[in-house]
């Protein structure tokens, strides 16, 4: 027989021995089932006992000595249920903790840096520059000097349409070469763009504590770095850019 799910749902080898062993001999003295399972003595009645609390196994007693019987195998989606019903409960009380955790440590800031390659890791950096951010929060942009490709321009209106949903605002910034930029954008209402004579070799984007750097291509880097004096040192280099920029 195959007990794999028997240990995935939380019982242990010594358990599960001792569970089969009581299905096959019914009510049983301590005896037999040291014999049929394998468990030592000092060992039987500690296994036994957890059994009993998981509502797999019970005893009555009989001229003074412990008999053992194994519940209906039915008990054991009863017992599977429980366990997710407190694993939910256990996901509830964790996301309520979240927050708390997190204060506890923007109280000492670590600073990080992560590089990304490829499409997919596109995607994956602008994730990780997007976590963190809630509505109402904004974070800008310093276009880079090249075109977008197509396979970029649908990450990029994916990334918009989430901020709409999520009411982020967004403020960009590109050279004034790359106007036709400007469509990718106009449906989004949270994102503000403006145009430049100059501007970045690559592409940056600026939260408050975030730092993503992007160069587009055929291999193309991502650089995620979280450090709000770094974002803070864009950020004011971004807004001298703002008030000299053209809608």
């Amino acid at each position: 027989m195959n007990t794999t799910i028997l240990k995935k749902i939380g019982l242990t080898e010594g358990e599960i021995r001792v569970y089969l062993a009581l299905l096959e001999l019914g009510s049983s003295s301590t005896g037999p089932i040291i014999d049929k399972s394998h468990i030592t003595g000092s060992k039987i009645y500690v296994i036994l006992e957890r059994l009993e609390q998981k509502g797999l196994v019970s005893h009555i007693i009989k001229n003074n000595v412990k008999h053992f019987q194994v519940a209906s195998p039915h008990r054991l989606l009863d017992y599977m249920e429980e366990k997710m019903k407190y694993l939910q409960q256990d996901t509830e009380q964790l996301k309520e903790m979240i927050p708390q955790l997190e204060e506890k440590m923007h109280l000492q800031e670590t600073q990080e840096t992560n590089m990304y390659q490829g499409i997919r890791g596109f995607q994956t950096a602008i994730n990780e520059f997007m976590r963190g951010l809630h509505r109402g929060d904004e974070y800008v942009v310093l276009g880079g000097q090249g075109s977008l490709d197509k396979k970029y321009i649908s990450s990029i209106k994916k990334t918009h349409m989430y901020n709409e949903t999520k009411g982020i605002k967004t403020r960009l910034i590109y050279n004034k070469r790359f106007y036709e930029v400007k469509r990718v954008y106009k449906k989004f209402k949270l994102s503000n763009i403006k145009f430049i004579d100059h501007i970045t070799p690559s592409s940056v984007a600026i939260s408050k504590e975030k730092v993503l750097i992007m160069n587009y291509g055929d291999n193309p880097i991502q650089v995620v770095i979280k450090s709000s004096a770094i974002a803070e040192s864009f950020r004011q280099f971004f807004e001298t850019m703002w008030q000299v920029a053209k809608p």
